[in-house]
C-alpha cells in the first residue's frame, strides 16, 4: 500500500465525516448509528460501486478515471482546490516523484536582484528559497551562508521568533501556507525533500504537527502573503503576490510581493 493510496484514503475520510445526511440531500433515517456520512451514502451519491468506494477509502491500489474522480469529488462537496489537491494525488499514483532544477538562471537572479519595488525571490516545490533581493534578505534575515532548511518558507514561518512578529496574523497565514504546502506536496509525489521537512519540522513544532494533520489544502495560485509589518518602524503594510512559474525551469516559481497603493498604517 504506497503513501499516495494512503494520503486518498486519509483525505477522502475526512471530507466524508464532515458531511452529514442533510447537507447532502439524505434523509436521516431510523437505523443510521452515526450523524456524517457513510461509505455507501458516498458510493450512491458518485453512483459508484459500494465495494470499489470502500477499497478507495483503504487506501488499496485501484484505478479512478476522471469521470468518476469529478463523480467524487463533486459527492463530497469539494471545494476547487479540494478537488485540485485530490486530482493531483491522484494523477501521481504509480509515477516516480517529480524532480526540480535547483540552479536559477543568470536572466531570474538578475530579475530578482533588480527589484527594489518590494520583495523578489524564486522558490522550488518544497518552498527552499533559491535566490532573493536585498530587501527579502534583510526583512527575514537570510544570506548565502545560510542553511538549507533555515531558507525554507515553511522553517522560516515556525521557527524564526522574528519572522513571527512581520505577520500580524501569523495563525492565518501559517495554516495557509501548510494548507498550500500540501498541495505542493501532491504534484510532485514522494519527493525525499517533502518528507524532510514535515518530519523535521513536526518534531521542532507542535504547531505545525498540528496544522498539518488537519489536512487542509489551498490552491497556491491563490496565495497572497497579506501584510507585513516593518520590523523597525512596525508600520504594516499590504502587499499583493504575484506568482510567475519559469517555463524553462519545472519547478521553480518567481514570486514578487508588490506595495499596494496607499501606503502602510503604524502599527
Amino acid at each position: 500500500m504506497s503513501e499516495r493510496n494512503l494520503e486518498i484514503a486519509s483525505f477522502l475520510k475526512s471530507r466524508r465525516r464532515r458531511l452529514t445526511p442533510a447537507s447532502v440531500g439524505l434523509p436521516q433515517g431510523l437505523r443510521r448509528r452515526i450523524d456524517t456520512l457513510r461509505r455507501e451514502d458516498v458510493a450512491w451519491l458518485a453512483d459508484v460501486g459500494i465495494t470499489w468506494y470502500t477499497w478507495l477509502e483503504q487506501g488499496r491500489p485501484i484505478k479512478m478515471a476522471a469521470g468518476t474522480l469529478a463523480r467524487v469529488s463533486s459527492a463530497l462537496r469539494l471545494d476547487p482546490a479540494e478537488s485540485e489537491y485530490l486530482g493531483k494525488l491522484v494523477q501521481s499514483l504509480g509515477k516516480a516523484p517529480r524532480t526540480w532544477d535547483r540552479a536559477v538562471s543568470e536572466r531570474v537572479r538578475t530579475l530578482v536582484d533588480s527589484y527594489s519595488e518590494g520583495y523578489a525571490f524564486v522558490t522550488d516545490p518544497c518552498w527552499d528559497v533559491l535566490v532573493w533581493n536585498k530587501r527579502f534578505a534583510s526583512l527575514f534575515g537570510l544570506n548565502g551562508e545560510t542553511a538549507e532548511f533555515e531558507r525554507n518558507g515553511l522553517w522560516i514561518m515556525f521557527t524564526n521568533a522574528r519572522v513571527r512578529r512581520l505577520f500580524p496574523d501569523w495563525e492565518a497565514i501559517a495554516r495557509r501556507m501548510v494548507a498550500i504546502f500540501r498541495v505542493e506536496h501532491a504534484e510532485f509525489g514522494a519527493h525525499p525533500n517533502f518528507a524532510a521537512v514535515v518530519n523535521e519540522l513536526s518534531a521542532r513544532s507542535a504547531e505545525f504537527a498540528t496544522m498539518w494533520s488537519h489536512v487542509e489544502v489551498f490552491s497556491p495560485m491563490a496565495w497572497s502573503v497579506g501584510q507585513l509589518r516593518d520590523p523597525g518602524s512596525g508600520t504594516i503594510t499590504s502587499f499583493q503576490t504575484i506568482r510567475l512559474p519559469i517555463p524553462d525551469a519545472p519547478g521553480q516559481t518567481l514570486v514578487f510581493y508588490v506595495p499596494t497603493s496607499g501606503g502602510g498604517a503604524a502599527a
